[in-house]
């Protein structure tokens, strides 16, 4: 039976990385990138990897000696890659002799992150984040050692900048030495964003890749063979782009692109999928009707913002529609559907706004979010921070104005926008959704 087994040495290498948050995403994403620049002899690049509240993951991976399958899927072919850029990690504990030598690397190039939202909100908090990531830095900054880049993969606006805040704010609410709090103010913290659909494992994902290829990896992520990292430029001793990493001076653009044209269709499909009791989003884009509304839609959202330069929308369209019609990476629609209130107002609310301010047509935008309401309205399990409010709301005799006007939800719809996506809502209690989405 065949093991897992590194494709190259990894005793004796140095730490270049130290990530925080080792889920499924990490592993299935930078780690690939890095395994990949040391199967290519580009440098250290060896990931210490930091689970910031729960062993399970790092307990998990030890087992394998920090070994796992990256298995690229799509329709019926499958292209399994043992991934070896993880060479230590271990819960966070700051007196870790292993912690401190990653912290002391003198090839420590970066830390990455790819944590919740709520993570990085600062304050007193020992065990924030933020305050985690300022131990390690002084760590270094005590060593005289040169502070690395701090790169957030984390799906938030400008995260780079939200990064570099929320360390300041701690350091000073901290009251650290100012000579440290001085050094921390030049880190470089660029913004970026990530893309790659990376579901959750499941035990019987694992059993079957087993038969396929003879060997058990309890840590097997199964992911699509599209990736992409974009980082903002930034004052570096090495070169990003050979690693596959595109820098970008127009990130906040090419998040636009992802949150619109993929997360937008994305999320869209989801609650037409719940409504239409459809279990995994990659079978409602076998629907002829449906994956032709989708390419309307993005069609109507990619006037809603600037896209990069050099970038063929109708191609990046084209790939994300064929992305989420990937068979072979089931995405279950509820999955997709939890938490729409964190995740709409930037794929579809601000795109209604934008569109309504440009007088540029908006119907299926209105239908997409006339959709989530009547997903509001069901019976169906609602996963999201605000559930009751928003139900409550979705079923009053007024539903668009009451959810719009929720407490804590952000970067609502515009007032003026509320009557189209009201038609729409109304539409819904006497059609079913594909046959109105066929109807545009």
């Amino acid at each position: 039976m065949t093991t897992l087994i590194s494709p190259y040495q990894r005793i004796g290498r140095d730490i270049g990385v130290i990530h925080f948050g080792l889920g499924a995403f990490h592993r299935g994403h930078q780690a690939v990138y890095f395994d990949d620049a040391l199967r290519n002899g580009l440098g250290e690049w060896g990931i210490y990897g930091i689970s910031p509240r729960n062993a399970a993951v790092t307990d998990l991976l030890r087992r394998q000696n920090f070994l796992f399958t990256v298995n690229e899927r799509q329709g019926n072919q499958q292209n399994p890659k043992v991934v070896s850029s993880i060479l230590n990690g271990a819960l966070f504990d700051l007196e870790h002799p292993d912690l401190i030598l990653a912290a002391k690397s003198p090839e420590l190039k970066m830390m990455t992150l790819t944590v919740t939202e709520k993570s990085y909100l600062s304050g007193a908090e020992s065990s924030s984040m933020p305050n985690r990531i300022l131990d390690i830095l002084e760590i270094r900054y005590r060593a005289e050692l040169p502070a690395p880049t701090l790169i957030s993969c984390d799906n938030l606006p400008e995260n780079g900048s939200f990064l570099r805040n929320v360390l300041l704010q701690s350091a000073s609410q901290r009251n650290l030495d100012q000579d440290f709090q001085n050094w921390l103010a030049e880190l470089s913290t660029p913004n970026s964003m990530v893309d790659r659909i990376v579901p959750a494992i499941t035990s019987d994902s694992i059993n079957q890749f087993e038969k396929d290829f003879g060997y058990r990896d309890e840590s097997l992520i199964s992911t699509e063979p599209f990736r992409q990292w974009v980082v903002a430029p930034h004052a570096t001793t090495y070169n990003l782009t050979k690693l596959g990493i595109e820098v970008a001076d127009d990130v906040a653009a090419y998040e636009q692109l992802k949150l619109r044209l993929f997360n937008g269709a994305h999320s869209s499909t989801a609650y037409f999928s719940q409504l239409s009791n459809v279990e995994y989003v990659y079978q409602a884009m076998q629907i002829p009707q449906w994956e032709s509304f989708i390419s309307e839609l993005q069609s109507e959202l990619s006037k809603s913002f600037v896209a990069p330069v050099g970038v063929d929308v109708a191609s990046y369209s084209a790939t994300a529609r064929f992305r989420i019609a990937n068979s072979a990476v089931a995405h279950r629609s509820a999955q997709i559907a939890m938490d729409g209130s964190a995740k709409l107002p930037q794929r579809l609310f601000k795109a209604m706004n934008s569109l309504a301010l440009l007088e540029q047509s908006r119907e299926r935008v209105a239908f997409a979010i006339a959709l989530w309401m009547r997903f509001l309205q069901s019976e169906l399990m609602l996963v999201d921070p605000l559930a009751d409010a928003l139900r409550e709301r979705a079923r009053s005799s007024d539903p668009v104005a009451q959810v719009m006007q929720t407490p804590g939800l952000r970067d609502a719809v515009v007032e003026s926008q509320w009557p189209l996506i009201n038609h729409y809502l109304h539409e819904l209690e006497n059609h079913q959704p594909i046959d109105m989405a066929a109807n545009f």
